[in-house]
């Protein structure tokens, strides 16, 4: 907007000249009283207009050797302040009328866009979620969020800026907080986990013991990927839990820092799970970060208590103080850590939302995933063509076409095998819910091919779609079987 408005009032107004061409003017002045120079001819002066002067031969044959070669490309070095700067009067100089409307059009329109934008008072809701995203797009300093119905747990969206969405939200009757911080694609965020269990089931973990040695894995993973020494001070704890299930979350605020974004958190907390696998081979301890789902889960089948489904494209994250429709428990700080020493509950709100950036905020990190599990986040966009080149498809699916030598970015793109892609495709049609392909992973180790998609979340095992999780089909190609799962934790598709 300043550089709008610069260029307005400079071609509304005309440039006013420095001082320093007002001295070359009186420099050269003075040199002529001199006598040292004579005005070329060929210059009009007062006492001379209207009569043309032929140049003298000896300035014909001096401007001549000037027009050399190397003469002129000094000359383009070098510039006189009056030629530089214009006429030290300050006449305007000369500029089309149409620029110059275009100019106050711009100049008008962005007025009124930020007008809207710096007003406190933005809250549009949207009934979709590319629509809410479209709009802040448009805005600065605006978010957005999600809520659902208190009554019919109907999902909206809306968007606001951090500021005055507190305002509205505190005032609010908490049963009817059902709010939740939308991590957009391709922000930069913080790292944050959910973590969960059932505790009918797993009676003996000590939870803060648990987070305690999860958090001491963390800091050394930030100190070896990225020479970040961790500290307890970043951590925001939120528990929403009840007696029968163990529910929180982290927030991770690195000074000065953040992830690129969440699928780069997500990938840094996969990580993470295979160093826990790892060490738990060595040491008993990490045994304690790993529970039984249900009551007939055995040692063998247990799992660990981080959930890995939360780092999706626009992933709705619950929001402190908040509960989910038609539960009771409320998300609210555990008073270790960041918010041990947090009285204001302004404060611990805004720490707590994972895409609000500090300031100072300078460095994004970067986590790719390992060379094994390669992942699109696109479905449909440019392959990379060392991949296609390694990757020829055919029917017979050669898996050794693809184990050689992969790159760590990610493979945009469609798959290496695009008569499977179409088979998919159609299996995952349902009715008249087409399936669309997502993104997809490859296990060259295995021979695995896993689909995640969109459109339809029909499960097998339950036989009606999924309200908010999607489903994904696993292929192995090397027993030609495929299978169907889904990202909800809670249901183990067939």
């Amino acid at each position: 907007m300043e550089e709008v408005d610069r260029l307005f009032e400079c071609f509304k107004c005309g440039f006013s000249p420095p001082q320093s061409a007002f001295r070359e003017r009186k420099r050269r002045k003075s040199k002529l009283k001199h006598g040292s120079s004579p005005s070329p001819s060929g210059i009009l002066s007062p006492g001379s207009a209207g009569k043309i002067h032929e140049i003298p031969t000896h300035l014909q044959l001096s401007i001549e050797k000037s027009d050399s070669p190397s003469v002129r490309k000094n000359r383009r070095k070098q510039f006189s302040p009056i030629v530089f700067y214009g006429s030290p009067h300050g006449v305007p100089p000369k500029r089309p009328s149409s620029l110059l409307q275009l100019l106050h059009q711009i100049r008008v329109d962005l007025t009124e866009q930020n007008k809207f934008s710096l007003r406190k008072e933005i809250w549009a809701t949207f009934p979709r979620q590319d629509e809410a995203i479209k709009f802040a797009k448009g805005h600065e300093h605006v978010h957005v969020f999600s809520y659902q119905d208190h009554f019919n747990g109907q999902r909206r969206f809306l968007v606001s800026t951090y500021k005055y969405f507190w305002q509205r939200y505190k005032n609010m009757d908490s049963k009817f907080r059902h709010h939740y911080e939308v991590i957009q694609e391709g922000l930069p965020c913080h790292l944050y986990f959910d973590l969960e269990f059932n505790r009918r089931v797993n009676i003996d973990n000590n939870e803060d013991e648990m987070i305690d040695l999860l958090l001491s894995i963390i800091f050394k993973a930030f100190h070896e990927k990225y020479s970040i020494q961790g500290n307890l001070d970043w951590i925001v704890e939120l528990d929403s839990s009840t007696e029968e299930k163990f529910s929180r979350h982290l927030i991770i605020r690195i000074p000065k820092a953040a992830f690129k974004d969440n699928s780069h958190a997500g990938a840094f907390v996969a990580e993470i799970c295979s160093r826990i696998l790892i060490e738990r081979q060595s040491d008993g301890r990490f045994d304690k970060l790993f529970v039984k789902k249900d009551s007939s889960s055995t040692t063998s089948s247990s799992q660990l208590f981080v959930d890995t489904a939360v780092y999706s494209r626009n992933r709705c994250f619950r929001l402190a103080l908040s509960s989910k429709a038609g539960k009771s428990s409320v998300l609210l700080p555990t008073g270790r850590f960041k918010c041990k020493d947090m009285l204001c509950e302004e404060d611990m709100f805004m720490a707590s939302l994972i895409c609000n950036m500090d300031i100072d905020c300078e460095k994004l990190l970067v986590c790719k995933m390992e060379l094994d599990c390669v992942k699109t986040l696109h479905f449909g966009t440019e392959v990379n063509h060392n991949f296609a080149t390694n990757c020829v498809a055919s029917q017979e699916f050669p898996l050794s076409a693809c184990t050689s030598d992969l790159t760590t970015t990610y493979f945009l793109g469609k798959s290496p095998f695009p008569a499977l892609d179409k088979f998919v495709e159609s299996i995952a049609s349902i009715g008249n819910v087409s399936g669309k392909i997502q993104s997809w992973y490859w296990f060259s180790e295995y021979g695995l091919m896993v689909y995640s998609m969109s459109r339809n979340r029909y499960c097998e095992r339950i036989g009606r779609q999924h309200k908010s999780n999607h489903v994904m089909y696993i292929v192995d190609l090397r027993r030609a079987v495929y299978y169907q799962k889904c990202h909800d934790p809670d249901c183990r598709a067939s």
